[in-house]
């Protein structure tokens, strides 16, 4: 097994509606994104943030994967829309 290699860090969070919103306009003024994978009743795909985005906005995403580098560090973020709130996981992804 890889023992030199430390666990990736994994952060968890709950954040209202708004928060997911503002997250969506971080990542596209900020942020290097490389890959969007979206989930929604009418399948599961690759997409634009901004799409992802809009799926969010209505109601119809049921699950957000986007990985993206951010000043220098790559990360993944998994957004897991709920009521009232959403689940946001974050983890670095190794080799960033």
């Amino acid at each position: 097994m890889f023992e030199d290699e430390p666990l990736p860090e994994i952060l968890e969070a709950e954040w209202a509606h708004d928060q997911v919103m503002a997250l969506f306009a971080d990542l596209a003024a900020g942020a290097d994104v490389q890959h969007v994978q979206l989930r929604t009743p009418e399948g599961d795909g690759s997409a634009s943030l901004a799409d992802a985005e809009a799926a969010f906005a209505t109601g119809r995403a049921r699950a957000i994967q986007v990985r993206y580098v951010f000043e220098s560090e790559k990360w993944c973020d998994t957004i897991m829309p709920g009521d009232p709130t959403t689940k946001i996981i974050r983890n670095r992804v190794p080799g960033g």
